[in-house]
């Protein structure tokens, strides 16, 4: 026997079993949320690819587009089209950030795209035209205009296009307040405070003071800070209110209205909410499975015989994914409906009264009411727009976090959105020698039985885009 004492050893079996459910999408209907979350501006592209995938699917062309026969002539173009969109549904002159209408694509912002305009380059140039300028001076002009932005802005490096051409830099700078000189005023100008500057007509009052205070006071300016600029200028409150005016009238990108920007991107509802009175009518935009249709020449050549095992299996699986692509276009379209009914149900007073009678919303909320997991809220709103009758809005956009109340009248309109608005009026409505602090403005809101705090106000105001009371001082 060993002389270590024994050791009792007791063995014990535990055994954790946990239950989890995991959910798997067959693949059908995960190319059915696919088709959820494509906006209507991805959604033409996503069809046609389709069309060109599958044999088994077609457009109808006989009722679903425009054909170029049908189009309008340039002089009743107008009167054309408002009778037609009018009939369909749909306001005769959409808001200009919509492309799109109920026939497609909107052929005269086609035509303004490809239409020749006049470049901020050439009117600077056209000015110059009877301006007696050397050959080398006219090679450095041109290089200085050259290097002119979108914005009006002298972007490029003087020494560097002076040392190009041959010429000191006392030419570049002559030839740059030659150009500085021209319209529209302001252009040439190498940063803001010169732009502004230039701006200044010598008859002015304040002229000297307002170029000076561009020069060297700017941020004090942005800042707001009134006492110093009252003291180093030797001004008054009203004289400091006047230069103000003055300064708000000027234009800081002198050349945007030359500006050819290609970046612009188009917002194309998704949803048309109108209303009707006291009602609303929820409507789909851009709904493509009414001109989606299956080729019926397949079908017809089954039945005639003569096809192959191999064939036939092949027709067989194009007709499935052709039925599943049809049905998800038609699912899509089904659930932005209802989602659209709902939301003109449950945010009727933001319809009838505008965003200061937004309700608190969220997509759990709406999930449960639709009978639909929250993902599929989430799918629903992703990049897409709703027309209302007081603009375009994204679909998130109606769903807003709630700030407590303890006004039992206004329990109904306290979301985030309509709490931002009232801080909107608030400043609106406030006298600039004496803005509202973030104190007061909470102080305000309490009285009227908004339960919120001076930092929450903060960060709504500045979410807001509205400066601190300093900055709004006048």
């Amino acid at each position: 026997m060993s002389d270590c004492p024994s050791q009792a050893v007791r063995m014990e079996a535990r055994s954790n079993v946990s239950v989890r459910t995991k959910q798997h999408f067959a693949p059908t209907a995960i190319q059915g949320l696919e088709v959820l979350s494509l906006p209507v501006a991805r959604l033409d592209a996503y069809v046609r690819d389709l069309v060109e995938r599958n044999p088994l699917l077609d457009f109808d062309y006989d009722h679903g587009s425009l054909s170029f026969e049908e189009l309008p002539d340039e002089e009743d173009g107008d009167a054309a089209a408002d009778a037609e969109t009018a009939a369909e549904g749909f306001d005769a002159r959409p808001p200009s950030a919509i492309a799109w209408d109920a026939r497609g694509f909107d052929l005269a912002r086609l035509r303004d795209e490809c239409s020749q305009t006049e470049t901020l380059h050439s009117h600077v140039r056209m000015q110059l035209t009877g301006v007696r300028v050397g050959e080398e001076d006219r090679a450095l002009l041109d290089a200085l205009i050259e290097n002119i932005d979108d914005d009006g802005y002298f972007s490029g490096s003087m020494h560097a296009l002076c040392a190009e051409a041959g010429r000191s830099i006392e030419d570049g700078q002559r030839l740059l307040e030659l150009v500085q000189q021209l319209s529209p005023r302001g252009v040439g100008a190498r940063d803001l405070a010169e732009c502004l500057a230039l701006q200044i007509d010598d008859g002015l009052p304040y002229a000297d003071v307002i170029r000076d205070m561009l020069r060297t006071g700017l941020d004090d300016l942005a800042e707001n800070r009134t006492t110093k600029l009252m003291r180093v200028y030797h001004l008054t409150i009203d004289d400091l209110a006047a230069i103000r005016e003055v300064i708000c009238t000027l234009d800081p990108r002198p050349g945007s209205s030359f500006s050819q920007r290609k970046g612009t991107v188009y917002v194309i509802p998704d949803i048309t909410i109108r209303r009707d009175g006291t009602a609303f009518s929820v409507q789909v935009t851009g709904e493509l499975s009414e001109t989606l249709v299956l080729n019926g020449s397949y079908d017809r050549m089954e039945q005639r015989g003569g096809m192959d095992d191999e064939a036939r299996e092949w027709l067989h699986e194009k007709r499935a994914e052709a039925d599943a692509a049809l049905a998800n276009i038609d699912q899509r379209r089904q659930t932005l409906h209802r989602f659209g009914v709902y939301l003109a149900e449950v945010q009727y007073d933001f319809f009838m009264g505008g965003e200061a009678r937004m309700r608190p919303l969220t997509m759990q909320q709406a999930a449960d009411a639709l009978g639909v997991h929250v993902s599929t809220i989430s799918r629903t709103v992703q990049d897409k727009y709703a027309l209302t009758p007081w603009g375009v809005f994204p679909l998130k956009h109606f769903f807003s976090s709630s700030v407590a109340c303890t006004a039992e009248e206004r329990r109904h309109a306290l979301s985030s959105l309509a709490i931002k608005d009232r801080i909107k009026d608030l400043v609106a409505q406030e006298d600039r020698r004496t803005p509202l602090s973030d104190a007061t403005i909470t102080a305000i809101l309490n009285g009227e039985g908004v339960d919120i705090k001076r930092r929450t106000v903060a960060k709504y105001r500045e979410a807001l885009g509205i400066g601190r009371q300093s900055q709004r001082r006048r």
